[in-house]
């Protein structure tokens, strides 16, 4: 069962990303033990400042990618070249640029203040 702690834990790890970087939602799915389609649900609805940097496993926008405030917004892959990952012209964002559930456990450690093999003995 994926609790209310569990989703801030998504939302400030999103926000923390690094500029360069995105993720997925199944990564961030993984990082918490929920599935992406619940974690799409969150980004949707969670007032996520940054959720336009969570992107499918092959690094494309979601069709289902909504802004949360129910505008168009702006475009997403325009956004992800601000912030310096890099996309090509058919929308796919460099994969070598995804931050994978390795990476976003650390992150999420770093955030905590943890020494990184702290995390797996955490409850």
């Amino acid at each position: 069962m994926t609790t209310e702690r569990d989703w801030d834990l998504v939302k400030r790890v999103v926000e923390a990303l690094p500029d360069g970087t995105w993720t997925s939602y199944g990564d961030l799915a993984e990082l918490i033990g929920t599935g992406p389609r619940q974690v799409g649900a969150y980004m949707r609805d969670g007032d996520v400042t940054r959720a336009y940097r969570v992107l499918t496993a092959g690094g494309t926008v979601s069709e289902g990618f909504r802004w949360a405030d129910g505008s168009s917004g702006r475009d997403v892959p325009d956004l992800l070249r601000e912030d310096g990952v890099e996309v090509s012209t058919s929308g796919r964002a460099d994969k070598a640029q995804r931050m994978s559930v390795y990476d976003l456990k650390l992150l999420a450690a770093e955030l905590d203040g943890e020494a990184p093999g702290d995390t797996e003995d955490r409850e």
